[in-house]
Parts: C-alpha cells; sequence; structure tokens
C-alpha cells in the first residue's frame, strides 16, 4: 500500500468531516435571529431547533443543508476513492464532523440528516423508505422522536429487499447507533438549556414562528 494511495484516501475522508462539520443550523440562527442556537430551545445544533426557534422556513433550509452536505460528502468519495472502504469510513466521517464540528469548539448536532443525506447516495431506495416511514410515523403521531424510532428501522433493514448485499444492515445499523451515542453525551447539556428556554410562546424574547421575536445575543 503505496504512502500516495494511503494520502490520498485521507484527504478524502478529510474532506467529508469538514464537509459535515459546516454548522448549517448555528450560522442561520446567528444571521437571522442573532443568537447562538446551542443554548435556545432543545440546545441542539440542529435542523428541528431552527424550526422551533428561528421559524420554520429557515429550518427547513438547515436540513436540506445538513441532508446536502452528506449527499456531498457521498459522492466525493464516490468519485475520487480508489478503495470501496474509504466510501465507508466517509459515511461515519461526516456525520462525525456535524456532531464533533471544530467550528464551534468540537459540538455540534445530533447528525440525522447528514447521515440520511449520505444514504441517499449510498443506499438511495433505503434511505428513500425511511424518510416515507418517518414522515408518515410523525404524521399520525405528531412526534419526530417516535417518527424517528418508528422510520430508522425500515432504513436499516430495507437495503437486501433492494438488491443490497446482506454487510449493508450492519454498517447502517452501526451508523445510526453512533448517532445514539451522541444523542447520550448531549443529554445533559439539553435538559439544561431545555429547562430554562423551551419551546413555547407568551413570554418576551421569545417565539417560535421568526426570529423577529428571539432575543438577540451580544
Amino acid at each position: 500500500m503505496s504512502t500516495h494511495f494511503l494520502l490520498h484516501e485521507t484527504a478524502i475522508i478529510l474532506v467529508a468531516y469538514f464537509l459535515g462539520a459546516i454548522p448549517f443550523s448555528y450560522l442561520i440562527a446567528r444571521w437571522r435571529a442573532g443568537i447562538n442556537i446551542r443554548e435556545h430551545g432543545e440546545g441542539n445544533v440542529g435542523a428541528r431547533n431552527v424550526y422551533h426557534v428561528v421559524g420554520p422556513v429557515w429550518g427547513i433550509l438547515a436540513g436540506v443543508l445538513d441532508v446536502g452536505k452528506g449527499m456531498a460528502a457521498y459522492l466525493v468519495a464516490d468519485r475520487l476513492a480508489l478503495h470501496p472502504a474509504t466510501v465507508l469510513a466517509c459515511g461515519f466521517v461526516a456525520p462525525l464532523g456535524h456532531n464533533f464540528s471544530p467550528f464551534l469548539g468540537f459540538k455540534g448536532g445530533k447528525g440525522v440528516a447528514t447521515t440520511m443525506g449520505f444514504l441517499l447516495g449510498f443506499q438511495p431506495l433505503s434511505a428513500l423508505t425511511g424518510a416515507v416511514l418517518v414522515v408518515t410515523a410523525y404524521l399520525l403521531t405528531r412526534d419526530l422522536n417516535k417518527a424517528l424510532v418508528l422510520g430508522i428501522p425500515g432504513v436499516i433493514l430495507s437495503p437486501p429487499f433492494f438488491g443490497a448485499p446482506l454487510w449493508i444492515v450492519p454498517y447502517t445499523l452501526l451508523l445510526f447507533l453512533s448517532l445514539a451515542v451522541k444523542k447520550i453525551i448531549d443529554m445533559p447539556h439539553e435538559r439544561a438549556v431545555w429547562a430554562r428556554d423551551p419551546w413555547e410562546t407568551g413570554r418576551p424574547g421569545f417565539h417560535p414562528e421568526g426570529g423577529e421575536n428571539v432575543k438577540r445575543e451580544t
């Protein structure tokens, strides 16, 4: 295995990491509301928190961008990697960049949207199956956490039904287990933020429908 090969594959993995590390939710919240999104709502640097704290349009934009950077990481790896293991590694490091962004002092979000973006490139039919299940479950329950619990197994288990090899199942399972670990790590911070600044209306300086009513930080 040559030095050139190792440097080439390492560079691709680093590109995937730094693509994932772009903190779109943080940047949008700073731009539209002048706040650190980690200190509001659920305390997460993620599209759902932006949706409730800054506004629906900006939350949707953050979600699309987070999915997009996961897809971009896959496309870079798929087109430039010399070994398939590099592509698989990028499936882990792109969400890792989102979850532990060097631009935020190695803080970040949960990585679900970024992971789904990668999987949309890697296993598109399975990712779309999971997305349909999540949306359907959310419409029935109005609870995103429950919807994810119901929808993510569809992403994990469905690849063989679309002709993918069986090893894709444990690989995808490991991707989502790594996100569960990040959820556990973030729980103390999120509970502390939620206790002082939850998603609610009717008090000064906060309104979930738009940044104009969110108290700007100085």
